[in-house]
């Protein structure tokens, strides 16, 4: 038994499984739940995603995710061999890996807004009074890019998970 394909295995399906979920959790549940909730839910988004950790949660399991899927491909596929990377099973595992690298990078991208609304928010709250005209502003215009985003990550990682279940499945 290869140990390394072992370990590999595991770190990225249980890595890819917390990514994905938190994801789909964060983004169809917590983010309009918090986004109807008014300050408080920008409170309670602040402390879960920057006090908590799990926005660094969120990274570290998709860089985890997407290192151990990139080895695993390499190893399945000899080296990239063109002739293994054409079969259906190469072109859906490439197809997820791609899926799953563009919902890092955009998560990513989300994380570093989602720390520049937190930094607003303590912002108004240690003013102690209601946000002006424009921190209120500044603050739907965050939550509207934060939801997209979120929302694009979870389509994309919806087509990483279906392109993993059945690559093995699909013939060319």
């Amino acid at each position: 038994m290869n140990w390394l394909i072992v370990v590999l295995r595991f770190l990225h399906i249980f890595a890819g499984v917390f990514w994905a979920g938190a994801v789909f959790a964060v983004s169809v549940f917590v983010l309009p739940t918090a986004a109807a909730s008014g300050p408080e839910g920008g409170r309670f988004i602040r402390r879960l995603t920057l006090e908590r950790g799990l926005t660094r949660a969120m990274i570290i399991a998709g860089v985890i995710t997407v290192l151990a899927g990139l080895a695993l491909l390499w190893n399945d596929s000899a080296g990239f061999q063109p002739s293994w990377m054409g079969s259906g099973m190469g072109v859906m595992l490439s197809i997820g890996g791609l899926a799953a690298l563009g919902a890092l990078t955009t998560g990513v991208h989300a994380a570093a807004m989602a720390s520049r609304m937190g930094k607003l928010g303590a912002a108004i709250e240690a003013a102690g009074g209601p946000p002006s005209a424009e921190q209120a502003a500044q603050v739907q215009q965050y939550q509207a890019r934060l939801a997209a985003r979120s929302r694009a990550v979870a389509a994309m990682l919806a087509i990483a998970v279906v392109c993993m279940a059945v690559a093995r499945y699909v013939a060319f």
